[in-house]
């Protein structure tokens, strides 16, 4: 039996028993801790790998092919097929190129070659009139080029700082709720909330079937679905809630390790780029207007068990708030979606139940 070209490279994409697509912009209710085939069935070149970082490894594959998990999986989810084979054989050919060539590390991806494609293009792309071989922004920039070295990261921080009244004017700032609508790339609208008090953080999304919450009090992370069932939060839900909201950051900014600074420019102006480690495991790009000192992009780079499922968010349209800047406009962009957010209301220092924060009891359906 030989499985056509086309069927091999689209494998890849889903390899597992998944019942629920992705979004992109909504976690899937999947358990947190534990290994893969403990929560899962029909684990097989995945065994070993901890359960929370099998969605995040699943959505690496959507976006690498451009698919979604109905193109491969048939409605028996658990039901094993000749695609599946094929997919968990490229699986073990990418870990085998990265332990034989590169040390373990990351390097080849499934997104090396297919880059948002079915089928990778085997031919260099034709030139056009704005056709260029590579730009110093591009991610795959020449390697040649050492890159230009940006002002010392304590003085990005304490530039950023200030724009929230420096580490006093932070203190000051106890709470903040956001209100405001998300719109993805086909015209869906959300209503959401972001809610920030001290270290803790809930991210809201408000349906009429009931409120979708991801909420965390220290370093105990929640889900809360629609219909009540509660469950903890995945380390990339964590991580995303945390670094997506700039409060949470802003207080956390220089426990950011592993720190260099470079100049960059963002829409046809230089700006500085801040890049470290958050969280230990997390890269982050954070890029400041070189004047305001204001954050105008946040990238943060969530590890799963292939390569690294990227989100980029822009901030624009700074306005006052109590006597600081703060962006109306964001764009949310991630491999499976694109939202653009437009703020309706930010208030500071009000009053927020620290019970909000605790993870809810389990409403059963």
């Amino acid at each position: 039996y030989r499985t056509s070209i086309r069927t091999l490279l689209i494998s890849a994409a889903c390899m597992l028993a998944i019942t629920v697509a992705v979004t992109g912009a909504f976690g899937q209710n999947a358990p947190a801790g534990g290994r893969a085939e403990a929560a899962f069935k029909d684990i097989k070149v995945l065994q070993g790998t901890p359960a929370d970082q099998l969605i995040p490894t699943m959505q690496f594959f959507e976006g690498s092919l451009g698919v979604t998990c109905n193109y491969c999986h048939l409605p028996d989810r658990v039901a094993n097929t000749p695609i599946k084979e094929t997919a968990r054989q490229m699986i073990s050919m990418v870990k085998a190129i990265n332990r034989d060539n590169f040390k373990g590390a990351k390097t080849v991806t499934c997104n090396s070659c297919h880059r948002g494609a079915v089928e990778p293009a085997g031919n260099p792309a034709l030139a056009t009139a704005n056709y260029k071989p590579w730009t110093p922004d591009s991610p795959n920039g020449a390697p040649d080029l050492a890159p230009i070295p940006g002002p010392p990261a304590s003085q990005l921080m304490d530039n950023y700082l200030k724009t929230l009244g420096g580490d006093a004017g932070l203190a000051k700032l106890q709470s903040r709720v956001v209100k405001y609508a998300a719109t993805n790339s086909i015209g869906n609208t959300a209503n959401m909330e972001m809610v920030s008090k001290g270290d803790n953080s809930l991210s809201i999304t408000h349906a009429d079937g009931g409120d979708v919450i991801v909420g965390h009090t220290g370093n105990t992370a929640w889900q809360r679905a629609a219909n009540g069932a509660v469950r903890e939060a995945r380390e990339d839900e964590f991580d995303t809630l945390r670094l997506q909201d700039p409060l949470y950051l802003a207080r956390n900014l220089k426990s950011i390790s592993n720190l260099e600074t470079r100049r960059v420019r963002l829409d046809n102006q230089e700006v500085y780029q801040l890049r470290g480690t958050a969280f230990g495991r997390v890269p982050v790009r954070l890029f400041f207007h070189p004047k305001s000192g204001n954050l105008l992009r946040v990238v943060f780079l969530l590890p799963n068990v292939i390569g690294q499922n990227v989100v980029r968010i822009d901030y624009s349209d700074f306005r006052n708030v109590q006597g600081t800047p703060f962006p109306f406009s964001w764009i949310i962009a991630r491999p499976l979606g694109y939202q653009t957010v437009k703020v309706d209301s930010v208030q500071q220092n009000v009053a927020v139940e620290d019970t909000r924060f605790a993870k809810p009891t389990s409403r059963s359906n």
